[in-house]
């Protein structure tokens, strides 16, 4: 009878828990640094809702490529500031992202000051807005004049 039982107990399956909101935003942020075609597109849209989420869906797919497949940009790191609840459906977190940016014209390393809010959905959660806070562009091989 024992023996059942803790067979039984070994074969459930714990139960799936939805990531937290943190997990969504840096998953998102993986991702968008690796986009390979315009097929991810789809991919990044599940991470968003309301007003966001339509204006990367209004894009046309020459917009997209050019902001994320044809993109010169290497993740550097990603720190996590502040975490708020607003309200049990509604959290805002602050973050640092940097990343080399390889263009054409320059080289440089760009830290982003970012404020992401996100909404708990029937299916999760998922990033509203973005605001961008603060930008520092530190340019490389540039030369300066006094």
């Amino acid at each position: 009878m024992l023996g059942l039982l803790l067979a039984g107990i070994g074969c459930t399956k714990a139960p799936v828990l939805s990531p937290e909101p943190v997990d969504i935003l840096k998953a998102y942020i993986d991702k968008s640094f690796n986009i390979r075609n315009t097929e991810d597109r789809k991919t990044l849209e599940g991470y968003l809702t309301g007003d966001v989420k339509k204006r990367l869906e209004a894009w046309s797919d020459e917009q997209f490529k050019k902001a994320f497949v044809g993109s010169k940009r290497k993740f550097a790191k990603m720190a996590i500031k502040e975490t708020q609840s607003v309200s049990p459906s509604e959290v805002t977190i602050t973050y640092e992202i940097a990343y080399q940016d390889e263009g054409e014209q320059h080289r440089a390393r760009v830290t982003n000051k970012k404020m992401s809010y996100l909404q708990k959905m029937a299916d999760g959660w998922k990033i509203r807005e973005v605001k961008n806070l603060k930008e520092l562009i530190e340019y490389q091989d540039e030369m300066s004049l006094p």
